[in-house]
């Protein structure tokens, strides 16, 4: 036909864009992104369960290895749950006989025994005469262990013979003791050994010389009171 135009063709022909053809359009859809991956857990509860029972056979391996290396209980203490006896139910004290007495008006040897599962410490040694003091040698505390016996130098001074019995037939000392449950001030009573030596000492020290502590001297006459 002479009225339609004729495209060129050949291999110098130009072919322009194709035209989508009506009803031909293809709707855009927005899809939503996708969420996140969470991240990977470090241990599942498989993993979980098998560390910790390897923990548990751990501990008990370390407790077992504890019993074996050390199967007694150290030296002087107690079972576990199971508190000593008082200081006073398992300490015994003796009258070891008199001491050089040196600088002091009379000096004895105090053996203090230990009978009870725990060690004693001996705090200090005192008596209830005012005329008299008391001096311990060495130092104090000391300690007694368990099914052992402590001597002790136990030095009596007189200061004043008025404070002090002329006759010493029950005299004692007190001592103060301490272990892992309690501690406690305990009189002695010696017997009668230490009772006579004692008097003895006394005698001889105030018979000697005069310990009295002197009466105070008015500076000045009594003035007639009006």
């Amino acid at each position: 036909m002479s009225g339609e135009r004729e495209l060129p063709s050949g291999p110098g022909g130009f072919l322009g864009p194709v035209e989508p053809g009506e009803g031909t359009w293809t709707p855009l859809v927005l899809r939503p992104e996708r969420p996140p991956e969470r991240p990977p857990r470090l241990l599942s509860r498989r993993q979980k369960c098998v560390l910790a029972s390897l923990l548990l056979l751990l501990a008990l391996g370390l407790t077992i290895r504890h019993a074996v290396n050390y199967p007694g209980r150290a030296s002087g203490s107690p079972p576990p749950g199971q508190l000593p006896p008082f200081p006073s139910q398992s300490t015994r004290f003796e009258y070891d006989g008199p001491a050089p007495a040196g600088s002091d008006s009379f000096a004895l040897r105090l053996a203090v025994r230990n009978t009870g599962p725990a060690p004693v410490d001996v705090l200090g040694v005192s008596q209830g005469y005012r005329g008299l003091t008391v001096r311990v040698s060495g130092w104090l505390p000391r300690t007694v262990p368990p099914g052992g016996t402590l001597s002790l130098r136990v030095g009596l001074e007189v200061v004043d013979c008025s404070g002090a019995p002329a006759d010493a037939s029950l005299p004692f000392l007190d001592v103060t003791l301490r272990n892992t449950r309690a501690m406690e001030t305990v009189s002695q009573i010696l017997g009668t050994p230490y009772a006579r030596d004692l008097s003895a000492a006394l005698h001889s020290a105030c018979d000697v010389t005069d310990y009295r502590t002197s009466a105070t001297t008015p500076q000045s006459a009594d003035k007639p009171v009006r």
